[in-house]
């Protein structure tokens, strides 16, 4: 029985993150003046990182819960 589904979610963030990085590098091709540069140093740069560590995090997550359940169930059986 399958508690919930992090990999899931985490895979929709990491793909978006990805297209994001990919829009913005094309973005930055036609827009690369003072406020861009202060828009990717303000939002983009620390958002990287951070999503990152959340999805580190998710995945640890999964790997506990996954784990709980098979205890759950191994106990199920006694």
């Amino acid at each position: 029985m399958k508690i919930c589904d992090l990999q899931s979610g985490a895979g929709r963030v990491k793909r978006a993150t990805r297209m994001l990085k990919e829009k913005w590098e094309n973005t930055k091709e036609h827009w690369n003046d003072q406020t861009s540069c202060e828009f990717e140093e303000k939002y983009l740069r620390p958002l990287f990182p951070e999503v990152t560590m959340a999805l580190t995090s998710v995945y640890r997550l999964n790997e506990l819960l996954e784990q709980a359940e098979r205890d759950c169930e191994d106990r199920g059986g006694e």
